[in-house]
Order: C-alpha cells, then structure tokens, then sequence
C-alpha cells in the first residue's frame, strides 16, 4: 500500500516558532489547521495532485493562494479592532473639550509647563484612566471573540523565561531620546504657531491621590492590557505570516495609536524592542515589566519638569545623561561577549514582505482606519 504521508506537506503542522514551548507549538498548529477557522494559514499541499486548465496545462496548487486568503481575514480584524479603539478614543476627546473647550486637554504640552491649567480631579482622573483601559478591554475582546486563537499562544509565558535587565535599559534609553525629541519638534513646531506635541501624561501637582490612580490605570493597567493586545493577540496572530512582518504589524498598530507625530519616532523605536524581545525571550512577562518600567519613568520625569520647570531640565537632564552613559557601559560589555543581537530567525513564507505590506495598506478596514486616525491628528491639533 502507497504511503500517503510523505507526499503531503503541512504548512501549519511543520511550522516551527523560536524560543517557545510545545504547548505552543501544539495549540498555535490546531488553531491554525481548524476548517473553520478563517484566521488560520493552514496548507496541506500533497505533492502528487494536479490541476488540468485549458490552455495552461498541468499545474499544482499554490500555497499563496491560502495565505492571501488568511492574511486578509486577519487584517480585516486588525483594522476593525483599530476602529473600534480610536471611536472610542475620539468620544474620550470630544468628552474632554466639552469640559474644558480644548481638543487635548487630557495632555500635558509642553508649551504649557509653566502656566499649565487643566488639573483633573482624582474623580475626573479615575473616568479618564477607566476610559482609556476600557479601550483596550475591548480591543482585547473583539480580537479574542472572532480570532478564537488559543490564550497560551495569546499570552505565551515560558516558565524559564527570566526578566532581561538589558531589556529594561534599552526601553529607559527610547525613553530619554523619545523625551529629547519630543522636546525639539516641540520648539519647531512653536515658531510655526502650531501645539500639537506633548508628552502622554497627567499631573496634578496640588493632589496626590489623582497622580496616583493615574499611574495605576495608565501606567500599570493599561500598559498590561496594551502589551496583551498589541504584542500578545496582534503579534502572534500574525507570525504565521513571518515574525518579521508580525512586529512590523503589532508595532504600526501601537504606533497609531499615538495620535500626534512627534511621538511617532518613539512609539515606533519602542514598539520595535518590545516586540524584538517577545519574540527573542519567548514570553509576554518580559515586554510587560519593560512596559511599564518605562512608562513610569517617563511619567516620573515629567513630573520633575512640572513641579520645577527651571530646576526640574537640570535634574532630568542628570538623569538622562546617568541612563545613556550606563546603558553604554552594559551593551558595550553584551556585545563584546558576544550576547547582544538584534537578529531574528524569520521562517520562509510564500508571499514577500513587500507585497504583504502592500496587502496591509490596501485592505480596505485597514485604509478606513488611516484615514480616521489622520482626521484624529488634525483634531488635537492647537493653532496659538
């Protein structure tokens, strides 16, 4: 009896992913092969089938054609799940400018350090911080409601999977030249009579209480559900396509979300290393400690600047000159030693990075949601 098996190739089953355990192996491969499942790329190719078309002769079925199917449905949802965050984003600013007649009053601008005047109550900052998780909540459960993909390959957590300091260094110096940038185009944008930078915090220098619940909300909570959505669902939803263009869509993702292009460099640079390292450590609890080390330290120093515009450069500019000089010190000794590398191993796919990034900026849920996160730039933009 002919042995069937080794004619048939199974994309899905044959797929390897690096530094994760075989439970994710496991559930990753039968999500992908379910029949019902539109969100899967799964091919069974058997290598002894042909197809007769006139005119054209003999020719073997293509696994393109199931990946361009599947890469399409999952787009679809990406760009739907985006909709949905910014709607709710722009009810969030349009609720804002009610309360207090400016499109981004739930900012700090930096044009505003020494005369700032929009301080949230701890009610009005438990809204705001509630608000802004919701968001992601849902997100989260549009993703997971209609993707049905497994929670261990969601939320991968390798039990000997360690906290890299390394990691946590690299985010601190995103952070700092995030800030430093942040800052410059802000004074290009002032000669143009134009405030739309900020830095994505909120303080209240007269309640303690109210700088609290928004550390927790925006700097714990939401950071947590953030990285669940963004490099948890997103990303591993989409290394069936290939990690590389799996952190190219998780990170454009999150970079959008920040509607104002001076934080775009960061918010790209930062979404670029965090998805480096959940695919690197294997683990979601990696990028999620980074996460929200970093978005405290960013909300510390804008404090600083806050509370003493004048003292608060000189303490902050200590601070930043501390990271970036001790952060030299320890990638310089990990790649002497052979320890730091930026190199992923990305299995082959049957579609180009190139047109599946064509594919991405041509889906029509996605276009509709560029297009509404434009009108959102536009919206907080401040002529002065």
């Amino acid at each position: 009896m002919e042995d069937k098996e080794k004619y048939l190739i199974d994309i899905a089953k044959e797929k390897t992913y690096q530094n994760q355990f075989d439970e994710y192996h496991k559930q990753f491969s039968e999500w992908r092969s379910r029949k019902d499942n539109p969100y899967g790329y799964s091919f069974v190719h058997d290598m002894r089938e042909h197809t007769y078309v006139d005119g054209e002769g003999y020719y073997q079925k293509k696994a393109d054609v199931a990946e361009r199917a599947a890469l399409t449905k999952c787009l679809s949802l990406l760009g739907a799940t985006m909709m949905t965050m910014l709607f709710i984003d722009a009810i969030i600013a349009l609720v804002f400018y009610r309360l207090f007649n400016d499109p981004a009053a739930n900012v700090v601008h930096y044009s505003e350090l020494e005369t700032q005047k929009t301080y949230f109550t701890p009610l009005v900052m438990t809204l705001y911080g509630a608000a802004n998780l919701f968001k992601y909540l849902i997100g989260l459960w549009i993703f997971f409601r209609f993707s049905k993909i497994p929670l261990k390959v969601a939320v991968p957590k390798p039990q000997e999977s360690k906290i890299s300091k390394s990691g946590i260094f690299l985010m601190l110096v995103i952070t700092v030249f995030g800030k430093v940038g942040n800052y410059l185009l802000n004074a290009i944008f002032g000669w143009m009579n134009v405030d739309c930078v900020y830095s994505v915090a909120v303080h209240n220098p007269d309640s303690i209480l109210a700088d609290a619940i928004y550390v927790l909300f925006n700097c714990v909570l939401v950071s947590i559900a953030s990285e669940i959505l963004f490099r948890g669902a997103i990303l591993q939803m989409f290394r069936q396509f290939g990690d590389t263009f799996a952190m190219l869509v998780s990170g454009i993702a999150f970079s959008f979300t920040y509607y104002d292009i001076s934080t775009m460099g960061f918010a790209v640079l930062c979404s670029a290393a965090l998805g480096l390292f959940t695919i690197k450590s294997g683990s979601l609890k990696n990028t999620v400690i980074m996460r929200i080390f970093t978005s405290l330290a960013s909300y510390t120093f804008t404090c600083v600047m806050l509370d003493n515009y004048s003292n608060g450069r000189i303490i902050v500019t200590c601070i930043y000159t501390f990271i970036v000089a001790v952060s030299a010190f320890i990638f310089a000794r990990l790649i002497c030693n052979g320890k730091w590398t930026f190199r992923i191993q990305d299995d082959p796919s049957e579609i180009t990075n190139s047109n599946k990034l064509k594919m991405f900026f041509t889906n029509t849920s996605i276009t509709i949601w560029l297009v509404a996160v434009l009108a959102m730039y536009f919206l907080t933009v401040r002529f002065v």
